[in-house]
C-alpha cells in the first residue's frame, strides 16, 4: 500500500460512523404503559429490545435516545386512549377531520367527528379492523353517515373515494387508499419511537387488540407484572448498569403494573430495591395511580 493510499484509508476510518451501543433486552408482562398523559397501552406480553440512537447506552430518562424494537407481544387500548392517539395523528395544518371520538360496538370500531371540506359536517363511520400482510392496521368502513344520512352509496355513485377527501400522512403513520385507512400503529405513538410488525388486530369487547409477531403465544417464562431490562448497558438517572439485569416489579400483583416511564423516578422513590446474589437488581414499585396526587 502506498503512503497516499494509507493516509486515505485512515481518513475514511476517521469519518466512519461509530458502532452503535449493543441493544438492551426488554420484556414486559401485565403492564399498563403510559405512553402519553392521556393514553395508556395495556401490555399483556411484549418481548424486544431497546436500541440506542447513538454509540452510547440508552438513557431511560431521555426517550429520544432509544428506539423500542418489538419482536412479539399483545397489546390493547381502550376508546379513550385510542381517541387521544388518533386525534394527535390528525392534528396537522389542513387536516379535514377534527373532534374525533372512537368507541367499540359488537366487534366494530366506531368513529365520530367532524369533516371539514368547505363546510363542517358531522360524520360517523362503523368499520372493521384487521392487520395487513405488510404489518399495517387496516380500518375498512362498512357503514358511513354524514349529518345522519348514509353516504357510502352516494359516494360510489358520484365517484368520490375517501382518499379524494382526506390526505395521507405517512409521516404520521396514516395512509388512505380508496375508502380504507391504513395506520402504522407503532408510528402513531409518541416517543420513544417503536418498530414492530403487526400480525393481527381485532376488537375484543371494549378494547382494540394488536398482536405483534407470535403475540401472547410466546408466554413469559416468569409470572408476575414487570418491566425487565437485560444485557448490555442502560442508564437510569445518574446510574449506569452494565450487563444489565434490572427488573421493575409491581408491588401489588393483584392488578396490572401501572407504569409511567416519564415519571418513573416518582415510582422509584416510593418503592424499594434489592440486590440478588448474582448482582442483579430487583426494584419494587407502586402503581403510578397509587402515588399521592402531589407526586403525579
Amino acid at each position: 500500500m502506498t503512503v497516499r493510499a494509507a493516509v486515505l484509508a485512515l481518513l475514511l476510518l476517521s469519518q466512519a460512523t461509530p458502532p452503535g451501543a449493543p441493544p438492551v433486552g426488554l420484556e414486559m408482562r401485565n403492564v399498563r404503559l403510559h405512553v402519553a398523559p392521556d393514553a395508556v397501552v395495556e401490555v399483556k406480553w411484549l418481548s424486544g429490545r431497546l436500541r440506542s440512537a447513538s454509540a452510547h447506552p440508552p438513557v431511560f430518562d431521555d426517550q429520544r435516545s432509544y428506539t423500542i424494537e418489538v419482536d412479539d407481544g399483545e397489546v390493547a387500548m381502550d376508546d379513550a386512549s385510542l381517541t387521544a392517539l388518533v386525534n394527535r395523528a390528525f392534528d396537522y395544518k389542513g387536516a379535514a377531520l377534527s373532534g374525533l371520538r372512537l368507541s367499540f360496538d359488537q366487534g366494530h370500531l366506531v368513529q365520530r367527528g367532524t369533516l371539514k371540506k368547505g363546510i363542517s359536517v358531522p360524520f360517523s363511520i362503523v368499520a372493521e379492523v384487521s392487520a395487513t400482510a405488510d404489518g399495517l392496521l387496516k380500518i375498512h368502513p362498512v357503514k358511513v353517515k354524514t349529518a345522519g344520512v348514509p353516504t357510502a352509496k352516494l359516494m360510489s355513485i358520484v365517484g368520490v373515494e375517501l382518499d379524494d377527501i382526506l390526505k395521507s400522512r405517512p409521516d404520521r403513520g396514516i395512509d388512505i387508499r380508496d375508502n380504507d385507512v391504513f395506520l402504522d400503529a407503532v408510528r402513531m405513538l409518541p416517543t420513544p419511537q417503536m418498530k414492530g410488525r403487526l400480525t393481527n388486530a381485532f376488537v375484543r369487547g371494549d378494547r382494540l387488540v394488536q398482536v405483534f409477531g407470535k403475540g401472547a403465544a410466546a408466554a413469559a417464562r416468569q409470572p408476575g407484572n414487570y418491566v425487565w431490562f437485560r444485557g448490555a448497558a442502560i442508564r437510569f438517572g445518574r446510574l449506569t448498569m452494565s450487563d444489565a439485569d434490572l427488573k421493575l416489579i409491581d408491588m401489588d400483583p393483584r392488578d396490572p403494573f401501572d407504569f409511567y416511564p416519564e415519571r418513573y423516578n416518582d415510582q422509584l422513590v416510593a418503592g424499594y430495591s434489592k440486590n440478588t446474589p448474582d448482582h442483579a437488581l430487583r426494584t419494587f414499585m407502586p402503581d403510578y395511580s397509587d402515588l399521592p396526587r402531589t407526586r403525579r
